[in-house]
């Protein structure tokens, strides 16, 4: 298969840009006919009024969904929908069709795209009608002129910056002239040489995908020219129609009539008939691969979310009556989604990953729908899972058919993110997501939960007696450990209710598997005596154990906490110790019952509780930032587990002291860890992967320090990575620090913390990568 990266030119998207931003600006509800909203109105009723749009629908009815309206909502409705993204789909359905359109086999397209963009390209490059066309969009881009140069030893070289400083025209009549010249000696050598055979395309080029980029450019500018009514139609419709004439490659005086007949424009609405089925499967497929390139990967599903908000209550709602719902629950999740994070450093790629693998499944999913409209499904999406419930009319088969439906889903999963090196095949990505259903949300949360046990992409059951048999042993050996523990531990401060303290579970849980490390950290944390083999072994399985009857998270309203809009600058709160209180709430559930309906039952009130308490201190970090420096300067977002402040303008070294200050002066001085990234850095994939490098090196830290420092000295503290650096995995790094009015630091020990971030800097840049270029961070007074 091929893969294919369709680009929509910047100007297919001016047009829209201006609209966009006054919505933004107004609100959609301009209060005067001065406003720039009304402006824009009135620019577009008289352009419509000139061109005579409403023949078009009058012509073809149709076509009435495709023309632009022009009132307020409308535009704004336009605007919004007319993304970069969405262009691309159509420009890709109209490329694809005409390549249909002209005979090309299904398989040809497969393998031989690459071949039909060169072609076109030096048909267009070549046609004198098209010249001034190609020379206007060649002068904007640098792709195009070092192809024109590709051949000539005296621009093929040259420095990038040195080309886009001669005019496209300049270059074309030079090559041209170069070319003319050696074409005219060649004629009298023979050539003995046989002419190289162009290989066959496995993927589409960079070269291509600028190529195909101009084509596009070039031909939308002579459609406008040739075919005024072209104006009439939305974006994606006009994106669709070139695109289709590109395929075409068509003479320039009949491109117009010839795009508007062949282009299949319905299918812009997402309209597909019988005889567009075919064209339709092969879209589905070129789409999906339509993204090679990791950043590309992550620009197109970061944000992706499959459900609205109401979609989430209304399954929420379900969840929470339990079986009196009388519905059939599915679960799936990112079961590895902390160790992802962790490992690759990259918190957008394993979000993108995720929403991947949920629009592989809601692809199958709709066409199971299709299949039996009598079947109510019910869908809820966070960062993590996807889950589904199921009311009216089942089929007799419907665990067969999801089983069949996750595991195709995940198979292509691995197949995609492997050939396109988005994961390495050691990273094992088939054991990421893992699947359960039951008669209760909490059933498949707990069978997806068992079921990382069984083979990658195999469903779990709830009802499954090995399940209940296994989990219902477990929970008696639960409740085995927790009261020998308690009894071996009962003269320590590590007790806390009827379990331990968060602070327990979060160290064993982050050192699992590590006996001499949880000593260390234990003794060090709750100055207890060294501990036995035994009591570190039976502490590791109890909390091993417990977490695994945790329930899952469900939260309405998702936000995508990140700072790809913080161009001036901004910071990132991580929330430290949120899943070592939810694995408390859960221990503390199962040490209330005894049999596992009882346990799901009370774990999920443990979770409802520690839910509460997690919003409380997201109200808390919004009313810091929008306290802490002046008004509108940063501007927060908070996600289920994490928040951000993105900064209108740049932050001063004393703001962001302030900020801290604010928090180590609070009940959560030691629960928040903050990591700064300042103005320009002008990727903002750069500016998210420095805030996660920030948060690693945080934790780091106060793990470091833990083993040298007073616990109520630490927990007075609240750290910010200030990432002071415009690239990287290089750069300087400096240690910024909030303190509790009621914690004092002697010389000695502040000396100390700043040797110890000199060194976990280091460390860091030991071990968060294991390729040949580790981070080369330095860290600063």
């Amino acid at each position: 298969m091929i893969f294919l990266l369709l680009f929509v030119s910047h100007s297919w998207a001016q047009s829209t840009v201006g609209v966009l931003s006054a919505c933004m600006r107004e609100n959609c509800s301009p209060q005067s006919s001065n406003s720039i909203l009304s402006q824009f109105a009135n620019q577009c009723a008289i352009e419509s009024k000139a061109l005579k749009c409403d023949e078009l629908v009058k012509e073809d009815s149709k076509l009435a969904g495709l023309i632009r309206k022009c009132e307020v909502v409308d535009l704004c409705a336009q605007a919004e929908g007319g993304t970069a993204f969405e262009e691309t789909k159509a420009c890709l359905r109209g490329y694809t069709n005409s390549l249909i359109d002209m005979g090309l086999a299904i398989k040809d397209m497969v393998v031989g795209v690459g071949n039909q963009i060169d072609a076109a390209w030096e048909k267009v490059k070549a046609d004198e009608k098209l010249r001034s066309e190609f020379i206007s969009q060649c002068n904007q881009s640098l792709a195009c002129k070092k192809d024109l140069v590709k051949e000539d030893p005296r621009y093929a070289s040259m420095a990038d910056e040195d080309l886009e400083k001669i005019s496209a025209t300049a270059l074309f009549v030079q090559v041209q002239d170069r070319k003319a010249y050696l074409q005219s000696i060649s004629r009298s050598v023979p050539n003995t040489k046989p002419p190289e055979a162009h290989p066959k395309d496995s993927e589409i080029s960079a070269e291509q995908k600028a190529k195909l980029l101009d084509l596009a450019a070039v031909i939308k500018a002579k459609l406008k020219k040739e075919y005024h009514k072209f104006n009439c139609y939305k974006p994606e419709a006009q994106a669709e129609m070139a695109c289709y004439a590109v395929g075409q490659v068509l003479d320039p005086l009949m491109l117009a009539g010839a795009a508007f007949k062949g282009a299949r424009v319905l299918n812009a609405l997402g309209k597909a008939n019988s005889e567009g089925s075919t064209t339709f499967l092969l879209l589905e497929k070129l789409e999906k691969a339509a993204v090679v390139t990791r950043n590309g990967f992550i620009t197109k599903y970061v944000d992706y979310n499959p459900t609205t908000v109401a979609q989430n209550e209304k399954f929420i709602a379900l969840a929470e009556k339990g079986k009196d719902a009388k519905a059939y629950f599915v679960n799936i999740e990112n079961s590895q989604m902390k160790y992802l994070n962790d490992t690759l450093k990259n918190k957008n790629l394993v979000t993108s990953l995720t929403n991947y693998h949920k629009e592989l499944v809601l692809d199958r999913m709709k066409e199971l729908q299709k299949e039996f409209p009598d079947l109510k499904i019910s869908e809820y999406s966070d960062f993590k899972s996807l889950r589904f419930a199921f009311e009216g009319k089942m089929p007799a088969d419907l665990e067969k058919r999801i089983q069949a439906i996750f595991k195709d889903s995940n198979d292509e999963f691995v197949k995609y993110v492997t050939e396109n090196k988005l994961l390495r095949k050691t990273d094992s990505p088939e054991t990421y997501f893992r699947a359960g259903v039951g008669d209760t949300a909490d059933e498949a949360g707990i069978a997806s939960r068992w079921a990382r046990k069984g083979e990658p992409g195999e469903l779990a059951t709830y009802n499954n007696s090995s399940l209940k048999s296994e989990l219902s042993a477990k929970i008696s050996s639960v409740e085995k450990d927790r009261v020998s523990l308690r009894n071996q531990l009962k003269d320590t401060k590590m007790l806390d209710g009827e379990t331990f303290q968060p602070e327990v579970f979060d160290i064993v849980r982050k050192n699992q598997g590590d006996s001499e490390k949880i000593n260390s950290a234990l003794m060090t944390r709750y100055r207890v005596r060294n501990l036995s083999d035994q009591t570190l072994t039976e502490l590791q399985r109890y909390v091993k154990t417990s977490d695994e009857f945790s329930p899952g998270l469900m939260v309405a309203k998702r936000e995508n906490a990140n700072l790809n809009d913080a161009v001036q600058g901004g910071f990132t709160m991580d929330f430290v110790g949120l899943g070592a209180s939810n694995m408390k709430g859960t221990a503390e559930a199962l040490a209330k019952s005894k049999d596992l309906d009882g346990v799901l039952h009370e774990a999920r009130s443990a979770e409802k509780a520690v839910t509460e308490a997690v919003n409380k201190q997201k109200q808390f970090f919004t009313k810091v930032v929008t306290e802490s420096v002046e008004k509108g300067k940063l501007q927060s977002i908070c996600s289920g587990d994490d928040c951000v402040a993105v900064a209108t303008a740049p932050l001063s070294e004393r703001e962001k002291l302030k900020v801290l200050n604010r928090v180590a002066d609070s009940r959560y001085a030691a629960k928040m860890r903050f990591a700064f990234v300042n103005d320009g850095v002008k990727s903002s994939e750069v500016r998210n992967t420095l805030s996660t490098h920030g948060e690693s090196i945080e934790k780091l830290l106060r793990k470091n320090l833990s083993a040298s420092m007073k616990s109520h000295k630490l927990e007075g503290l609240t750290f910010g990575v200030d990432m002071r650096t415009t690239s990287l995995n290089e750069g300087s790094v400096k240690l910024l620090m909030g303190q509790s009015q009621d914690v004092y630091l002697t010389k000695s020990e502040q000396a100390r913390i700043k040797e110890i971030f000199k060194q976990t800097v280091q460390e860091f840049n030991k071990t968060a990568y294991k390729k040949s270029f580790p981070p080369r961070y330095e860290a600063v007074p």
